[in-house]
This record gives C-alpha cells, structure tokens and sequence, in this order.
C-alpha cells in the first residue's frame, strides 16, 4: 500500500524537525539512513547524535518524502505475535462462545483517539478449526501526523487447532499501535470468554515476552532462529542485527573489548557480513551486557515446485509507554520481501505466504521450548 506525499504541504525546519524526528514514527535507522544519504559520518545512529545532525541540514521535498514514506511503508507492514491457550478436553465446542464476542458492551477500540473503525471486528467461521477476526481502521489524526493525511491499516486475529490437539494458536496481526492494541484486548477477552466458559485451561495466554529471556538466552534464541526449520526453512542469513546495551544490568568488565562502549554506545547495528567476526556476539561471555533489539534474516525455503527465498524481521513489539513496558513486550515477526525461482500465480503466492508464516511460527516455538528445557537442565542442549 504506497502511499505518496503530498508536496504542498510545508517540510518542518528547525525544531519542528526535530519534534518529528525524535517522534515514534520515524525509527532510529531511518534518521541515521536520512544522515548517511547527505553524506554526514555520523558514528552513532542514537537519536541523540543523529537528529541534531539532521535538523541543522536543510532537507530537500524529495528527502523528506522518502523519509516520510519509509516511517509509513514500515508502519503499514502486517506484524504477527504469536501465543496460545489450551483446551480442557479435545472435543470441547470453543468456536461457539466466540460468536456472541461482540454482542455484549465489549469495544477493543475504547480511548483509542483519532482513529475512525472502517471495518468492523466480527467472528468468521472459517473451518471446524479455525476462527478469523479481521477489522481495519483509519488515523485521522492530522494535529501530530506530518504526513497530513488519513492512513488506513489492517488488524486481525486467528484462533486456530491444529490436527485436533488440545493447543489453540493465536496469531494477533497489526499495523499500527493502534490495531496492536486492539488485537491485544481482543486475545485477552477471547481467553476469559473461553475460561468462563470451561473450556480453556488457564485465561492467560502463553506469550513469548521480553521477560521470557535472561540476556544469555535470548542472545542465543535469536542466533538459533538463522537455523532454518525443517525441510520448508533452510539456513538463514543474518542481513542485519541491532542490539542495545542492557543499562540496568551488570557492568562492562575491566576488558578494552568492550570498556570503549560504557560511556559512548548504548545502540549498534551490526551488518549480518560481519556478524561472525564481531566478539560480542561470537564470545558468550558478553552476552549478560546487551540485549538484541531486532534481527533481519533471510531464509530460502523449499514448498512443493515452489523454492526462494524470504527475508524475515523478529523485534519485540509493545504499543505500552514506560520503563517496565519493554519486558512485556512480545516476540514479533514480520514478512519484509519474498522472492520467488519460479513463476507463481496471485493463489499459489497467497497459500505460500501462509506457509511461510506457519513454519516461522514453528521455528519460533521450537526454539523458544529448546531455551526453557534448557533452563530446566540447567545447561545448553546440542543442536539436532
């Protein structure tokens, strides 16, 4: 969904600029892409460095508007979280309780301001195992939107049981803030609706969070997802790992491989290249000092006579504000580009993209249960 800027709207200067580069609409790598294009070494792509670089410039209409365009084409990508319940017996009846979700006084939309619901949420049946929620909205708020226009996003979620096991899949995809925190009020008032119900085991969603991890682990948990998952997902690799320094945890040891970062990195973003040669995330023993912030990957997959490959981004993504709000926030994939060795009609690319997403799921719960058995034993287990 390309959506161009409008050129008779005037480009902010000064410290309007600076308001809209430090807003959560324009991410930290495109003000540092905005820099690196005016060619300005900048050595950092914290904020604190970048934005004062650029709002000194005078930004041209045309970079503006890519820099607008990349906030929005990245907003607009479908992001999925994944979680799930299970069922107290195999045989329960959990899709009809949901067809009354709506009827009551429940609104996932409640105090969420400056939007307009375009497509109403509602219950479709799509298969005796497998329920479909989808809604789209529009923004419409043009005091603090600079691109002075209604932006229109999609949200759904998918309750879903596969091959008649006690385990229901959630699959939340939004947007916007805005349809993340829709679909985070819709999973939760579907889960006590089903638990009221008897027909769910706990309320609670099991979610891959933030918290779900020491930093060791979850340094090893991403490494672990470039391994491909079984014939559909081979080997991934690395385009791009963006990692933070974990201020609140332990101090940087005595060592010059890392004491150069205590007073002047608290963000890096390694290219995929050079991830090997780069100490911090070859040697473990740094691994308490940072946290990995987001990883791009591409895989190439194998389905049927189709094969190519897909690049894949996994974040953790949460529309709450705060000091404690990331250590909820949840595990999030999204589908960046897929790439194709054969000609493939419209049907066959939509059924792969389904595909695609399922064994990303996969590969996501499978390495996430390899990190808690090993919690549980107390040591790493060897790769099979």
């Amino acid at each position: 969904m390309k959506q161009i800027l409008d050129s008779n709207y005037l480009i902010p200067l000064g410290s309007e600029l600076r308001v809209l580069l430090n807003s959560e609409h324009i991410s930290y790598g495109e003000v540092h892409a905005a820099v690196k294009a005016k060619g300005i070494g900048s050595g950092s792509n914290e904020k604190s460095v970048t934005v004062p670089l650029l709002s000194a410039t005078l930004l041209t209409p045309s970079g503006y508007s890519a820099l607008i365009e990349a906030s929005v084409d990245r907003d607009s990508k479908p992001k999925v979280k994944v979680s799930a319940l299970d069922l107290v017996v195999s045989s329960s009846d959990w899709i009809t309780p949901l067809k009354q979700l709506f009827e009551s006084d429940f609104n996932p939309f409640a105090n969420i301001e400056n939007i307009e619901v375009v497509e109403t949420p509602g219950v479709i049946v799509a298969g005796k195992d497998k329920v479909r929620i989808p809604f789209s909205i529009l923004r419409k708020d043009f005091s603090n939107d600079w691109t002075k226009r209604e932006l229109r996003f999609n949200g759904e979620v998918t309750i879903e049981r596969q091959g008649g096991s006690l385990k229901l899949d959630f699959s939340s995809t939004h947007s916007s803030k805005e349809t993340e925190i829709a679909n985070r009020r819709m999973t939760a008032q579907i889960s006590r609706t089903l638990k009221e119900s008897g027909i769910t085991q706990s309320e609670i969603e099991r979610r891959i969070t933030f918290d779900s991890f020491t930093n060791v682990e979850r340094v090893r948990f991403f490494k672990r997802l470039t391994g491909g998952y079984g014939r559909f997902i081979g080997r991934g690799s690395v385009n791009d790992m963006e990692i933070n320094r974990d201020i609140s945890g332990p101090a940087l040891p005595n060592d010059p491989q890392v004491s150069w970062m205590n007073q002047t990195v608290k963000r890096l973003k390694i290219d995929g290249e050079k991830l090997n040669d780069i100490f911090l995330i070859s040697d473990e023993k740094y691994y308490p000092f940072y946290h990995v912030q987001r990883m791009d990957v591409t895989f190439g997959y194998t389905a049927a006579a189709n094969s190519g490959e897909f690049r894949a981004g996994f974040f953790f993504s949460t529309p709450s504000r705060g000091e404690t709000a990331k250590d909820d926030a949840e595990l999030t994939f999204e589908i960046l580009r897929v790439t194709h060795d054969h000609t493939v009609n419209s049907d066959a690319k939509k059924e792969l993209n389904i595909q695609i997403a399922r064994h990303v799921r996969g590969l996501i719960e499978t390495e996430f249960e390899r990190i808690v058995t090993e919690r549980a034993l107390g040591q790493p287990t060897k790769q099979t």
